[in-house]
């Protein structure tokens, strides 16, 4: 089958469903022709995908606010595709796939439902303003809507598609590269030269976030997770990923006089992620509010053999199981917060054990290979 992938992001932007819209289409070229279509924008063509087995086109918006975009050119592009696969969502180009399914609705038409965006800057909400109105009727037009955890699915603005028509929703859970993502040993070189390299003493204790620090991703409550742990002792903070509001939190660490526990690192490779994760004592996602579906830097985490923190969210909760392989706390609470990190960290022990069934349900729930050949049966 012939497979058109429609994303609003794509490496090199650092974002959740760019990079599951990269592994997805990767999956999905295995056993099809697969063609990705993204908006263009400064440096999207900056990264090598040579390698890729599918082709990757770069349409031109008509109009474009932060991550939406309008781009009527796709309509064309689309007709040579046995199957329209979109990442939903994507604010501007959403309605041009809803008006194609209207005038050819033999068309296969697979929706991958990531999150609602309760909180978009002013100028996509813009372009979002056409898709509330169609949004439900382009899931209800949908021959398949997939999503990485029916318990957001359940909480989201479209669970009222989901009660009415059950049967078209698929769970198929994000994944993550096992040889890539993996347990080192404590004592390797290696890891004694990057604590030294990033200042980090021997006793202190490391609590580990990674995701973009732009607006787009403000919720993912980075200045709730600096503000909780200024009273933690011998605790080092990292904070790996760049943006527009690094300086915002660079500066709220000076103003509350933690900077020295707190390191910024900027963007990493995955090459050099994998190192960074095994130095982590806990990993935290302390998103705010439903903009936060699932997180796929958890399962990356526990693929490491590291417990996980993070917000008791809708679709986040059911990623691991609340203390076994990690620790749910209150979303938006740098106090409940700080209470459940002092718990964790005063029990150093909890760590091998928790890391242990981390990457134990990552081996049996996560592996990228299991989920690719469930997302190709659910094609067919």
């Amino acid at each position: 089958m012939k497979i058109a992938v429609v994303t609003a992001t794509f490496p090199p932007y650092q974002s959740g469903m760019g990079n599951s819209a990269y592994e997805i289409a990767r999956f999905l070229a295995s056993q099809n022709e697969v063609m990705v279509f993204t908006p263009e924008y400064e440096n999207a063509e900056a990264e090598n995908f040579a390698s890729l087995p599918y082709e990757i086109k770069y349409l031109k918006p008509f109009l474009q606010f932060g991550l939406g975009a309008f781009i009527p050119s796709l309509y064309q592009e689309l007709k040579d595709f046995d199957v329209i696969y979109l990442h939903y969502p994507f604010y501007g180009t959403a309605e041009i796939i809803w008006l194609y399914k209207i005038l050819h609705p033999r068309k296969n038409l697979v929706i991958h439902f990531h999150m609602d965006t309760p909180n978009l800057a002013w100028h996509t909400k813009i372009l979002s303003w056409p898709l509330k109105l169609v949004k439900n009727n382009l899931m209800k037009r949908a021959d398949k809507i997939i999503s990485a955890s029916l318990d957001y699915v359940a909480h989201s603005s479209i669970n009222d598609v989901w009660k009415k028509y059950p049967t078209k929703f698929v769970e198929v859970p994000f994944g993550v590269h096992l040889d890539k993502f993996h347990v080192l040993p404590y004592d390797i070189v290696e890891l004694q030269e990057l604590r030294y390299k990033l200042g980090i003493k021997k006793g202190e204790r490391v609590v580990l976030f990674v995701g973009a620090l732009d607006e787009a991703h403000s919720f993912k409550g980075v200045d709730n997770l600096i503000k909780a742990i200024v009273k933690l002792l011998n605790v080092k903070l990292l904070i790996i990923g760049d943006g527009d509001r690094r300086q915002k939190y660079e500066n709220l660490t000076k103003e509350l006089k933690i900077e020295k526990n707190v390191i910024f690192t900027g963007r990493v490779s995955d090459e050099y992620l994998v190192k960074y994760y095994n130095l982590a004592d806990i990993f935290v996602l302390p998103s705010v509010d439903k903009s936060e579906a699932f997180g796929i830097v958890l399962i990356e985490a526990m693929a490491c053999g590291v417990p996980v923190m993070a917000s008791d969210l809708p679709g986040v909760r059911s990623v691991f199981a609340n203390g076994v392989q990690g620790i749910t706390v209150a979303p938006d609470s740098a106090r409940h917060l700080q209470k459940k990190l002092e718990e964790y960290l005063r029990y150093p022990q909890k760590r091998l054990k928790m890391g242990r069934a981390a990457r134990e349900l990552v081996e049996r729930k996560y592996d990228w290979r299991k989920i690719g050949y469930k997302l190709n049966q659910v094609i067919k």
